[in-house]
């Protein structure tokens, strides 16, 4: 399943103020949590295995896992899809694409 990217005007997401310097391999997660972001990562019926990232206002990604995919694959996609919705203004939605 192609990705789905999609540019539309929202709230701004909440961001840290000053330096943050990320601790992690997967830092735009790991700020987007510190920002009052969620993560969910696991089955939603009928998906075995995807991962969303959404915060207050809406959903910024939705992943689902590829079958030779790994989990730190997944993730690391999930960083970058996030990175996309926060500093590039485009959605990736691979669960509610057509």
């Amino acid at each position: 399943m192609a990705r789905q990217p999609v540019s539309r005007s929202r709230k701004p997401i909440r961001r840290i103020i000053g330096e943050f310097k990320p601790l992690s391999p997967w830092p735009h997660i790991e700020e987007f949590l510190e920002s009052g972001g969620n993560i969910q990562i696991g089955r939603i019926s009928p998906l075995d295995y995807v991962a969303v990232a959404s915060d207050e206002h809406m959903m910024l990604a939705a992943l689902t896992r590829n079958a030779r995919e790994s989990f730190m694959e997944l993730v690391h996609r999930l960083d970058t899809a996030v990175d996309q919705a926060v500093n590039h203004d485009t959605l990736t939605d691979e669960i509610n694409s057509s």
